[in-house]
């Protein structure tokens, strides 16, 4: 049970990881590309899709 709790903590925290490297990845590039994928990841984990 508590492994099960600590994966899925452990999931959350790397998707809200690779959601702030996304947008600063986006925010070094003057990209609109970089803005889009950032803004359809984050729109995607809102809805529990990713």
């Amino acid at each position: 049970m508590l492994y099960l709790t600590l994966k899925k903590l452990f999931k959350k925290q790397m998707k809200a990881w690779i959601v702030s490297s996304l947008e600063w990845l986006a925010l070094q590039t003057d990209n609109d590309i970089d803005d889009a994928i950032v803004r359809r990841v984050k729109a995607a984990m809102k809805l529990g899709v990713v």
